[in-house]
C-alpha cells in the first residue's frame, strides 16, 4: 500500500498537471474565420491557412464555408468573425458606400474597423459555355440564360459589366439572368440549364476540370474593343481586377478553343478586424510567410502568393500586427496601408 506521503506527492503533481493543462489551455486563442464555398480557390487558401496556424500556433480556428463575399467585412466590422476572405473591390464599395452598400448608410463607419493582412492572386474570370451550344462569341448570347455570379456580389457586377462593355447586352432586355447562388449556377450549367457561366477562379480551377471532363466546353475571350469601353474602364478601375489569360489547352482535350483567351484577374486577401489582438495578428501573418511551401504544396495557383506580392492591388489599411511583421521582414509599406493605430 501507499504510504500517506506518496499519496500527497501524487496529488500535488496531479494539481501542477491539471494547473498547467488548464494554463495552456487558456492560452489557446480560438478563431472565428468565413471563407467562399468548398472547392473554390479561396476555400483551398483557408483550409491551408487553417491547417499551417493550428500546427504552429496554440490556436483552433472554426471555418464557417459559403459566406457571401459582402458579409464577411460586415461580420467582421462588427466583431463576429476573426478572419475572412476578404475583396479588394468589395472594400472599396464598403468604403465608398456604393454598389452592394449603396443602400446601407452605416456601411462607411463599419469599414472604418476592418484591417487587412494580405492578398494573393485568385485566379482570371472563366467565361465557358457548352460547345454544342453554337456559342462562340460574348455577342452570341443575345436571348440565352445565362449565369454570371451569386445576387448581389461583386463577382456579379463585373460579369454584368463584362457582357454589356462587349456586346452591350442588359440583363432582362438582351437575356436572361440566372439569379442562382454559386453551387446552385455550376450544377445549372452542367445540367443545360444555363448557356453560359461567368465564374472567377484559380487557374487551373477544379469546377472548370470536372466541366470538361464531362463535355466539350468552350472558354470565351474578352475582346480589345470591350477593354476599352466606358463600362470595362470603370470595372478595371477598381482594385483587385487586372488583365489575364487562361491557356488553350489546360483543361484538356474537352477544352475547344485553339489559342489563350484574354479576360479580367481577380485578387482577393485574407482580412480581419481592427480589434483582434496585435501580437496574434504578428505571429498569423509571421507563420503565413515562414510557411509558404505548404500553400505552395497545396494548389498550384497558391505558388504565386510570395511575400513580394502580398500587398497587391491591396487598398484596406494593414492590421497592426501586420504592420510590425512587414516591417521586420523589411517590406516597404505604402503610407494608405498604415491604419492609425500602428503609425
Amino acid at each position: 500500500m501507499f504510504g500517506l506521503r506518496t499519496i500527497k506527492r501524487a496529488a500535488c503533481v496531479l494539481t501542477a498537471t491539471l494547473a498547467l493543462g488548464q494554463a495552456a489551455q487558456a492560452q489557446e486563442a480560438h478563431l472565428r474565420m468565413q471563407t467562399a464555398t468548398p472547392g473554390s480557390g479561396y476555400y483551398v487558401f483557408s483550409v491551408t491557412l487553417q491547417s499551417v496556424l493550428q500546427k504552429k500556433l496554440p490556436v483552433k480556428i472554426n471555418m464557417t464555408a459559403g459566406v457571401t463575399g459582402p458579409r464577411s467585412p460586415l461580420d467582421a466590422a462588427r466583431g463576429q468573425t476573426d478572419l475572412f476572405i476578404s475583396s479588394p473591390s468589395i472594400n472599396h464599395f464598403m468604403r465608398t458606400g456604393t454598389g452592394m452598400f449603396a443602400k446601407m448608410k452605416t456601411a462607411p463607419e463599419l469599414y472604418k474597423n476592418v484591417r487587412q493582412i494580405m492578398t494573393f492572386p485568385a485566379g482570371p474570370y472563366h467565361i465557358v459555355v457548352h460547345e454544342k451550344s453554337g456559342i462562340r462569341s460574348l455577342e452570341d448570347i443575345k436571348g440565352r440564360r445565362i449565369f454570371l455570379g451569386a445576387p448581389g456580389g461583386a463577382a456579379t457586377l463585373v460579369a454584368m459589366s463584362i457582357v454589356e462593355g462587349a456586346t452591350g447586352y442588359k440583363a432582362g432586355e438582351d437575356y436572361e439572368l440566372a439569379k442562382l447562388d454559386w453551387n446552385s449556377g455550376l450544377q445549372a450549367f452542367q445540367d443545360g440549364h444555363v448557356d453560359m457561366l461567368v465564374m472567377p477562379t484559380q487557374l487551373p480551377s477544379a469546377s472548370m476540370e470536372q466541366m470538361a471532363l464531362l463535355e466539350e466546353v468552350r472558354f470565351l475571350g474578352i475582346p480589345d474593343t470591350a477593354f476599352d469601353s466606358d463600362q470595362m474602364k470603370k470595372i478595371m478601375a477598381l482594385p483587385g481586377r487586372t488583365q489575364a489569360t487562361i491557356p488553350a489547352g489546360i483543361y484538356g482535350g474537352n477544352q475547344t478553343n485553339e489559342t489563350d483567351v484574354r479576360t479580367i484577374g481577380s485578387w482577393a486577401g485574407l482580412g480581419t478586424r481592427k480589434d483582434l489582438d496585435e501580437e496574434l495578428v504578428y505571429q498569423i501573418t509571421k507563420t503565413l510567410f515562414e510557411n509558404l511551401d505548404a500553400f505552395h504544396g497545396a494548389a498550384k495557383f497558391m505558388e504565386e502568393i510570395t511575400l513580394d506580392n502580398a500587398l497587391t492591388e491591396m487598398r484596406t489599411p494593414l492590421h497592426a500586427g501586420a504592420v510590425r511583421y512587414y516591417r521586420e521582414a523589411g517590406v516597404d509599406l505604402p503610407d494608405h496601408l498604415i491604419p492609425p493605430e500602428a503609425r
